[in-house]
């Protein structure tokens, strides 16, 4: 946790605090705070670039599964959902 506590804010931002304000969903006191204070943390810098890296790294892991995998697994749930086990 990031423990910064300015006299208007009631509590410390949070790794939490950070996030939502990257994705745009901080409340307005939060965003405001983060936004005019940015250049003095250089902590949340890398901690934007983390999540920036984390992001770019899941979506070029999304591959799909071959079509024929796909079907095999679909045919053999399928088949399995109505049987009992033993």
């Amino acid at each position: 946790m990031f423990v910064v506590l300015a006299k208007h804010m009631t509590r410390p931002l949070s790794h939490s605090d950070l996030l939502l304000y990257y994705y745009g969903e901080a409340n307005a006191e939060i965003a405001a705070y983060i936004k005019d204070n940015i250049y003095e943390h250089p902590e949340w810098t890398m901690y934007f670039q983390e999540i920036y890296q984390a992001m770019y790294d899941m979506d070029t892991l999304m591959i799909s599964p071959n079509s024929t995998t796909l079907s095999i697994i679909l045919e053999e749930s399928d088949s399995k959902l109505f049987h009992s086990i033993g």
